[in-house]
Parts: C-alpha cells; sequence; structure tokens
C-alpha cells in the first residue's frame, strides 16, 4: 500500500511540474488557435452554397374523417436542394423539414391533384425561398379518395399446407378477420364480393399456428385492412378401433345375404378431438355379385368410403361367411 501512495504522489507532482512548464503553455496556445481555425473555417464554409438531399415528410392537413384515400398519400419525399450552408444546416438539419399541405385547396372530386408547380412551392415554402431544388423523388402527387362507407366482404384463404407425421390438419385454414372493408373512387366496388389471401404455404407443421398474410390486391380498390391473420388448425393423430357393419351391394329382388358376423372390427388414426365420438362415418360393403363367381361361403369386405379426417383405415377382417336366402 506505501508503494502505491509513493507512485501516485509521484504522478501528482509530475503533472504540476508539466502543468507550469512552458511545453505545456505551448500546447495549450496551439490547441486554441487549431479551435478558433476550425470555427472560423466553418463560418466561411457555411456561406459558400452547397448540394444536400433531405428526407422531407409530407403531412395532408384537415382531411375529413369521411374521407378514405384509395391511393396512400406518401409518407415522406427526397429533395436535393442547393443553398447557402446556413440555410442548409438550419432548414435541413436543425429543423425537421415537414411539407404541410391543404386538404381542401387540391381536393376535387374524388381526386387529390399537387401538380409539380404546386409541389415544388409547398416544398420552397417550407424549406425557404432562396433554395434551389435541384431533383424530388416525386414530382406530382395524384391520390384518390371516396366519402363512401365502403362494404364489407367476406375473406377467402388460399393455402397449400400439410403436417408432420403423426399429425392431421382436420379443418381448412380460417381468418381470424372473417370480413374486411373494401373502398372504391368509381363503380369497381359494386364487382368486388370477396377478397383472397396471397398463398400460404407452409409444411411440416406440428401444432396449431397462426399466421399474417397479405390480401391480394385488387385494382382502383382499397381494402381495410391489408393484411388478416390465417389459423391453420393442426392435432395429433391417435389409433383408434371400433366395429362397423357390413353393407351388401349390388343384391337382387327376392333374395337375402346373411352375414356372419354382421360387424368387423377397423382400426384407424383420429385427431385427438374426435377420440371419444362414438360415431365415424364409413362403409363397410361385400359385394353380392361375388357370390356367383366364387365357391365357398365366404365373401370378401373392403372399406367403401370414410370421413377425410381419418387416416390409414384397415379392415381386421378381410372377409365374412354368408347364406343366401330366397324370398
Amino acid at each position: 500500500m506505501e508503494d502505491v501512495g509513493k507512485k501516485i504522489d509521484n504522478i501528482r507532482s509530475d503533472w504540476r511540474r508539466f502543468k507550469t512548464s512552458s511545453q505545456f503553455h505551448n500546447a495549450l496556445m496551439f490547441l486554441v488557435f487549431v479551435a478558433i481555425a476550425t470555427v472560423f473555417w466553418f463560418i466561411i464554409a457555411l456561406n459558400d452554397n452547397i448540394t444536400e438531399t433531405f428526407r422531407v415528410r409530407f403531412n395532408i392537413q384537415g382531411v375529413p374523417d369521411s374521407v378514405t384515400f384509395i391511393t396512400d398519400p406518401p409518407a415522406d419525399l427526397h429533395v436535393t436542394v442547393r443553398d447557402k450552408g446556413t440555410n442548409i444546416l438550419r432548414s435541413g438539419v436543425i429543423k425537421n423539414p415537414t411539407v404541410d399541405v391543404s386538404f381542401r385547396d387540391y381536393a376535387r372530386d374524388g381526386v387529390f391533384r399537387l401538380s409539380a408547380a404546386d409541389l415544388a412551392a409547398e416544398l420552397k415554402s417550407d424549406l425557404g425561398g432562396a433554395a434551389t431544388m435541384t431533383s424530388a423523388s416525386i414530382d406530382s402527387i395524384r391520390l384518390y379518395y371516396t366519402l363512401s362507407p365502403g362494404k364489407r366482404v367476406p375473406v377467402i384463404v388460399q393455402a397449400d399446407v400439410s403436417a408432420a407425421s403423426g399429425y392431421i390438419i382436420p379443418g381448412a385454414p380460417a381468418p381470424m378477420t372473417r370480413q374486411v372493408r373494401v373502398y372504391s373512387y368509381k363503380d369497381e366496388i359494386d364487382t368486388v364480393h370477396s377478397v383472397r389471401t396471397q398463398r400460404l404455404v407452409r409444411n411440416g407443421l406440428s401444432q396449431t399456428s397462426v399466421f399474417d398474410v397479405k390480401l391480394v390486391p385488387v385494382p382502383h380498390v382499397k381494402i381495410v385492412p391489408s393484411q388478416v391473420q390465417v389459423k391453420v388448425p393442426v392435432e395429433p393423430l391417435v389409433h383408434k378401433e371400433t366395429y362397423v357393419n357390413v353393407e351388401v351391394e349390388n343384391l337382387p329382388q327376392g333374395e337375402s345375404l346373411l352375414l356372419f358376423p354382421n360387424k368387423v372390427p377397423v382400426s384407424f388414426y383420429v385427431p385427438m378431438s374426435h377420440f371419444n365420438d362414438e360415431y365415424f362415418p364409413m362403409r363397410v360393403v361385400a359385394d353380392y355379385n361375388e357370390t356367383r363367381v366364387t365357391s365357398g361361403s365366404r365373401i370378401s369386405v373392403h372399406v367403401s368410403d370414410h370421413a377425410g379426417n381419418l387416416v390409414n383405415v384397415e379392415l381386421k377382417a378381410d372377409s365374412v361367411e354368408y347364406t343366401l336366402v330366397k324370398h
């Protein structure tokens, strides 16, 4: 500890000697002159004309609540200006450049028009009359709007989705927002009866998922909102067995076919939410015509059709005994 204290005292005494030395005073004077020269250079430079590109916010004032723009106004413009450095500093750096235009001044019969001359005048009033605009990202603005409340139309989901092995998608993907509102400048709205999502493509899903999906644009029509959430239901598959009655096909009048047994066991996989269902839509059939071409007392059975949410349907017995009875 004593060694550390001595080192600190030595450093302090060295610093005091340096502060009173001529080298310190010379270095200090040099830095002061450099700072003064820099300030003078900066002032002289700001009096020269320079070119700078600004991001100018665009704002339409006084828009009535009943107005809906079919084409959205631009959020900002990129404007290249030539002016004195002091003006550039004041207009584009110190102040946030914003162009405020009046809706009433430029809106007529469903169209908001801002010509190139009008836009240039609005920009010059904000950036300063002495400024010279050399270029702008937008040279004029033409926006369509409507006073109509629009109408609600249903959303149709376009999807190509599949579940991972051992899972199933038990129902069609559905929009969380069932309807959206559409607006139009003219009569296009009368031909719009629904809107579609962009195609949702997902594979290997193992759980119920929700996706943000944009809606397909319709020409000259505003859709609010422009995207919706789509829910894709996913469930695990569970094994199930049950007994199903055997039906006889192509049975002629005046005859009966007695089957032993008349029920056969069937195994399949079903979505977990349907595991406790008492009825599973499916048909197991035997063809009467088979009795005419085969000998013996057995007839084959097979699954004719079944519900789409049943997977890997298998019969536990491929035939049953029969007895032919004529009336």
